[in-house]
């Protein structure tokens, strides 16, 4: 099947033609469309919804009325890749979540993945991670429709859609990785990325950054990168 290509972006506004972007995003949408074919996800907004609600729906968007689509594109507006070739390279990773290395937006800089305890070894050009940011990162539509076949389902008020919580915020601490039981009291509570992946995780399947990724630009004061964070760039 040739891959169809979805790229989705939660915005906060009130009305979607007025939400704030950055320069560098609206750049590397123009660019990504001229090394494969896709299109951008029409009301991907969580207009007042908070961000758990806005990725659940435009997740339930996508199986409802995209069939065809093979692939979402996660790309958050405050940031963008250097090389959009790196977008076909994704594709062709037959994996079903796989993110681009890209670091926080305040120094300290590190990355924002987060590893697997204890780390796992490379598989060719991708590490299995335990989780990743939802800045820039690809997943399958396969991995959306099997997740929501499994989560509790809800009605988007005030809309009549029935929304699968797939990006619920979930609890964990790394410990359990190595089969460790940890008191509830002693976990984080993660973030909807994280909570998605783990959710994944649980449900047998691997989450992976791709080493070969080159950099991610996140808007903050300015464009934080890995350049500037020592020992940080990569592929």
């Amino acid at each position: 099947m040739t891959p169809k290509l979805v790229i989705a972006t939660p915005v906060r506004a009130a009305d979607m033609l007025a939400a704030s972007v950055s320069y560098g995003y609206a750049q590397m949408l123009t660019r990504i469309h001229r090394v494969v074919p896709c299109e951008v996800l029409d009301g991907s907004i969580t207009f007042a919804a908070d961000i758990v609600r806005g990725r659940n729906r435009i997740a339930a968007q996508v199986l409802r009325e995209h069939p065809d689509v093979t692939h979402v594109l996660w790309v958050d507006d405050d940031q963008w890749i250097e090389d959009v070739a790196v977008v076909p390279e994704l594709l062709a990773l037959g994996v079903d979540v796989v993110g681009v290395p890209y670091t926080n937006k305040r120094p300290p800089l590190r990355w924002v993945h987060q590893p697997l305890t204890p780390p796992a070894p490379m598989e060719g050009d991708l590490l299995p991670v335990a989780g990743v940011g939802f800045g820039f990162t690809l997943t399958s539509a396969r991995a959306l429709r099997e997740l929501s076949a499994r989560a509790v389902i809800y009605t988007d008020h005030p809309h009549a859609h029935r929304v699968a919580n797939i990006f619920g915020h979930m609890y964990y601490h790394p410990a359990q990785d190595a089969g460790a039981r940890v008191p509830e009291e002693n976990m984080a509570l993660l973030s909807e990325d994280y909570s998605f992946c783990l959710r994944w995780r649980r449900a047998g399947g691997k989450v992976y950054v791709y080493a070969k990724g080159g950099i991610v630009h996140h808007a903050g004061p300015h464009a934080w990168s890995a350049r500037e964070m020592p020992g940080g760039v990569i592929g």
